[in-house]
C-alpha cells in the first residue's frame, strides 16, 4: 500500500480594489455587490458604450436582454449596480436574417459611425457560420463581442444567473478588471501559459496568454500571441514562443521593473525539444538572468480523490497531494459553500477531476519552489471571469485554450490578416 502526504490549501481571497485591501472576499458575487469592481476607479470610462445587432424576429429576446443587462432581472441588480458604470446602448440594428452575409454588409458600417467599447449580438441558437463570421469581422475592427443566443434566454427560472454571467463576460472584454487574486507571494512573477486546440483540418494550433503579479495581486495582461503557430511546425512554434517571453519580459518591465521569475504553464506534457531552447532563445535575446520555471498541468490524470468522511465523496476543493518532489496532485474542483445558504454542494456530475502538476527539472528555477507554484496554479484557478460558477480552471491554459481555440474557429490565415488590429485588444480578456 502507498501513502502520500497531502493537505488542503486555503480558498485564496479575492480583491475588489486597487486602492484598499481591506475590499476583499472568497466568493466574487458578493464580494462585486459589496464593493463593486477591482478596477472601478481606474477603468477610463464613464459608461461602457454598447452596439446591439439581432435579427428582427428575436425583438423579444432583445428586449429581456437589453432591459435584463440595464435594469436587472431578480437577483440580478444590472450592469450599472454590480459594475458602478452604466450600460449604454448608443445603436440598434434589426438584420433581416442570421447570414454571414448580413453581418459582412452590416458590422463594419455600424461599427466604424457608432464606435462602440464592445458589440452585443443575438442569434437564435449557436450558429457556426454566423459565429466564426462575427467574431473575424470584429476582431478585424479591434472591438470585442458578446453573442447571446435565444436559448440561453429561454428559461426564465435561471435568466439571472444567465444575464449576470452575460455582463461578468461584457465587463472583462472591454478592459475591466472585475477582481483579483490577493495572494500571499511576493515574488514579482511573469506567467504565461499555452494551450492548443485543432483547427477543421485536425491541426494542433496553440494559443498563449501571459499574466503577471504585483504587490500580489494575480492580474490579467496580455493575449495576443504575435503570430498564430502549429504544433507540428516546431521552428516556428519555437520562434513564436521566444518572441512572447521577450515582448511579455519588455511590458512587464517597462510597468514594474524586472521580473524576478518566469513561470511557464503547459497543458499536459511539455515537449522534448520545444519550450525549453524557446526560453533558452528569449534569455540570450534579453540578456537577463531571471530564473524560468516550466510546469505541465495535465488535467486528465489517471489518479482521483475522495473524502470518505463526507457523504458525497467530493473533497473540498485545494487538496493538494504530493507524489514526489516535482509532481504534484491538485484537486480544483468539489464541493463549495454557497455564501447565501451556507451549504455546501458541487452542482456538477461525475467523478471531478484532479490536476497532475510536473515540474521540469530542467528549469533554472530552484525545485524548492515548487509548492508555491503549486499553490500559484491554485490562486489562477480564482481568476476565471468567465461566469460566476465556471469550472475551476487555471485562468493561465483556460484562457490560452480559449484563445487558441478562436484561432482554430476563424482560420489561422484569417487570424495573421487580423494580428495588427487585434493589438488593441491585447489588455482585454476579448475571448471569454
Amino acid at each position: 500500500m502507498l501513502y502520500f502526504v497531502g493537505e488542503r490549501l486555503s480558498l485564496p481571497a479575492l480583491r475588489f480594489s486597487a486602492s484598499s485591501i481591506s475590499q476583499r472576499d472568497h466568493h466574487p458575487r458578493r464580494g462585486l455587490q459589496n464593493y463593486g469592481p477591482y478596477d472601478a476607479l481606474t477603468l477610463g470610462k464613464d459608461r461602457v458604450n454598447c452596439l446591439i445587432m439581432y435579427p428582427g424576429h428575436l425583438q423579444t429576446a432583445k428586449q429581456t436582454l437589453v432591459g435584463g443587462l440595464q435594469n436587472g432581472n431578480g437577483a440580478f441588480a444590472g450592469f450599472q449596480k454590480l459594475f458602478r458604470i452604466p450600460l449604454a446602448i448608443i445603436g440598434e440594428r434589426s438584420l433581416p436574417d442570421e447570414t454571414a452575409v448580413q453581418l459582412q454588409r452590416t458590422l463594419p458600417v455600424l461599427v466604424r459611425d457608432t464606435r462602440p467599447d464592445i458589440v452585443l449580438l443575438l442569434s437564435s441558437t449557436r450558429n457556426p457560420s454566423f459565429y466564426t463570421t462575427a467574431k473575424s469581422v470584429l476582431l478585424g475592427l479591434g472591438v470585442p463581442s458578446q453573442i447571446v443566443t435565444r436559448e440561453k434566454l429561454s428559461n426564465t427560472n435561471q435568466l439571472p444567473w444567465t444575464l449576470e454571467n452575460i455582463a461578468l463576460q461584457m465587463y472583462a472584454k472591454i478592459g475591466g478588471t472585475p477582481w483579483t487574486v490577493l495572494s500571499l507571494q511576493r515574488q514579482r512573477s511573469l506567467v504565461l501559459g499555452i494551450s492548443r486546440a485543432q483547427d477543421e483540418k485536425k491541426r494542433l494550433v496553440v494559443g498563449f496568454v501571459t499574466l503577471f503579479s504585483s504587490d500580489g495581486d494575480y492580474l490579467f495582461f496580455s493575449s495576443i500571441a504575435p503570430n498564430p503557430t502549429l504544433w507540428d511546425d516546431r521552428e516556428a512554434y519555437q520562434e513564436a514562443l521566444a518572441s512572447v517571453i521577450v515582448s511579455a519580459y519588455h511590458d512587464y518591465s517597462d510597468l514594474n521593473g524586472q521580473p524576478e521569475e518566469i513561470v511557464i504553464h503547459l497543458c499536459k506534457k511539455p515537449g522534448r525539444f520545444r519550450e525549453f531552447p524557446a526560453a533558452e532563445q528569449a534569455m540570450k535575446q534579453l540578456a537577463a538572468k531571471v530564473p524560468y520555471a516550466i510546469l505541465h498541468l495535465n488535467e486528465y490524470s489517471t489518479y482521483r480523490l475522495f473524502d470518505t468522511a463526507h457523504p458525497s465523496y467530493v473533497p473540498q476543493p485545494g487538496i493538494k497531494v504530493a507524489l514526489s518532489e516535482t509532481r504534484n496532485l491538485l484537486f480544483l474542483d468539489g464541493r463549495k459553500r454557497d455564501f447565501r445558504t451556507g451549504e455546501e454542494t458541487r452542482t456538477r456530475r461525475g467523478v471531478p477531476g484532479v490536476y497532475e502538476i510536473g515540474f521540469d527539472t530542467r528549469s533554472t528555477l530552484n525545485v524548492s519552489e515548487f509548492p508555491r507554484l503549486v499553490r500559484q496554479v491554485f490562486d489562477f484557478a480564482a481568476v476565471n471571469w468567465r461566469g460566476f460558477n465556471a469550472q475551476a480552471k487555471p485562468a493561465t491554459l483556460n484562457y490560452s485554450r480559449l484563445i487558441a481555440n478562436m484561432i482554430a474557429e476563424i482560420g489561422v490565415d484569417t487570424w495573421t490578416q487580423h494580428i495588427a488590429q487585434l493589438e488593441l485588444l491585447a489588455d482585454k480578456a476579448w475571448f471569454l
